[in-house]
């Protein structure tokens, strides 16, 4: 399982160029520096040739996806609460203990996969900055085009 914005990344723009990105940005986080320049310069070659409805279209996945990670950031609090009282309910019916403990052995696992899934979405900040490098270069490229057409 991986992060929704390096599906986004790998999906869009490939594999290659999401690694070469990746090292590159935690080599600069190593080195206490955000500069990103030669990230923001790479997709900006990859995509300025493209048609803006191909751009646009790049735009709204990417809104999806940081909507997605925005749902998953806001619903694990919803996830926690429902595993809390699911445990609680049915450790206080007294049922078959081959019941009880399946049951809740079901529950835990599914609340491990959410909570997996809320930390990589969480704590991805690499990916992050990959995308908003990405998203700097979708909007300066529709942009430009919008200031290309009223002129």
């Amino acid at each position: 399982m991986m992060s929704v914005f390096r599906r986004l990344i790998r999906r869009e723009l490939g594999e290659k160029s999401y690694n070469k990105y990746f090292t590159y940005i935690q080599k600069n986080l190593r080195e206490r520096s955000l500069e990103s320049r030669e990230v923001y310069e790479d997709i900006y070659y990859r995509l300025k040739d493209k048609d803006i409805e191909s751009i646009a279209h790049m735009h709204d996945r990417l809104n999806e996806a940081m909507l997605l990670s925005f749902r998953i950031s806001k619903t694990y609090i919803f996830a926690v609460i429902v595993y809390l009282l699911g445990s609680i309910f049915i450790l206080s019916r007294h049922l078959l203990p081959v019941i009880t403990i399946s049951s809740v052995t079901i529950m835990s696992v599914l609340f491990l996969i959410k909570t997996y899934e809320f930390v990589i979405n969480k704590y991805c900040f690499i990916d992050a900055q990959i995308v908003l490098v990405y998203k700097s270069v979708l909007e300066k490229i529709i942009l430009s085009h919008v200031k290309n057409k009223n002129i």
